[in-house]
Parts: C-alpha cells; sequence; structure tokens
C-alpha cells in the first residue's frame, strides 16, 4: 500500500501464492508418505521454505511467515507450545534482517542460513525433548537421526530457493 492508499495487486499476489506454499510444504513435511524418509531420517521442509521467503520477503514479513510456520507445527505437536512459534518467528525475522542489512540474496548465503537453521533446530529439539536416562548411546542417536536430519534438509535447500525466487520475480 503506498501513501495514496493504492494496493498493490502484485505483492498481495505474491505473498498469498507463497502461503500456499508454506501451508503445502506443512503439509508434505507432516503428512506420512508424502515425502521420502530414507532410512527414517525426516527432512525438515519448513526451515528451507522459511528461509528462502524471508530471504526475498525481508525481515518483518519473513518475521510473520515464519511465525505462521511455527503455528502450523505447534499445533500439532505433542511436546511444546510455542517452541517452534518462537523458533521459526526468530529465524524468520533473522534471515529477512541478514539480507537486508549483511548478506547478499542468493543460494550460498540461503544455504549458509538453513545450514545454521537446522543445526541449531536439531541440536535444540534434541537437548529439549530427548530423556537421555532411556536411551544406551545418546551420541549415535543424535548423530544418526538429528544431525542425519538438519543434512538431509539443507540438500533440498536449491529446491525451495529456486522456487521463492520464482515466484518473487514473477511477481515484483
Amino acid at each position: 500500500m503506498d501513501f495514496v492508499g493504492k494496493i498493490d495487486k502484485k505483492a498481495v499476489e505474491r505473498r498469498i501464492i507463497l502461503a500456499f506454499l508454506l501451508v503445502l510444504t506443512f503439509l508434505f513435511q507432516n503428512t506420512g508418505g508424502l515425502f521420502p524418509a530414507p532410512f527414517g531420517i525426516h527432512a525438515m521442509l519448513l526451515v528451507p521454505i522459511t528461509v528462502c521467503i524471508a530471504m526475498f520477503e525481508r525481515e518483518f514479513a519473513g518475521m510473520f511467515y515464519g511465525l505462521a510456520a511455527g503455528v502450523m507445527l505447534d499445533a500439532f505437536s505433542s511436546q511444546s507450545v510455542v517452541f517452534n512459534s518462537l523458533f521459526f518467528t526468530v529465524i524468520g525475522f533473522g534471515a529477512g534482517a541478514l539480507i537486508t542489512y549483511l548478506m547478499r540474496n542468493n543460494l550460498l548465503c540461503a544455504t549458509i542460513m538453513v545450514s545454521f537453521s537446522s543445526f541449531l533446530y536439531t541440536t535444540l529439539l534434541y537437548f529439549l525433548y530427548i530423556d537421555f536416562s532411556a536411551i544406551d548411546k545418546p551420541l549415535l542417536v543424535f548423530l544418526r537421526y538429528y544431525f542425519a536430519s538438519a543434512i538431509y534438509t539443507v540438500i533440498l535447500t536449491p529446491v525451495y530457493y529456486f522456487i521463492v525466487r520464482a515466484v518473487s520475480k514473477q511477481f515484483k
């Protein structure tokens, strides 16, 4: 919306499409059998889509897309009510702010931010929700499932980066 009160229709269309992509990604991530899980390793698809949307929409829109992703995860999670909402809000705002003030908007920066976010997310999940007394080799569990899940997520970053970039260029 500019000072006269006109609505930028391209921006509204772009944001609706990005919200649809976010919901579609949530469904792929959380519906069993829709996305491959080799050896029981699940990709956290909402991390790269949140980071990539924040890179193109900047910090405040990225913060709200991150909040939406976190709320969707928390709504269907049996663990915490605020962890995902808080985490995804912070990475959405952080990725947008980094692109605005410090980094360039390219695939390398997207990969770096998704790597950091994925490894931080899996490490926090591991330490917050794993009962160490119930498992024999906690480091092996971390490396086998959580670390491998972060790597699987990072590998999928280019797919989301190019999809979000195409949508952003089409509706500029």
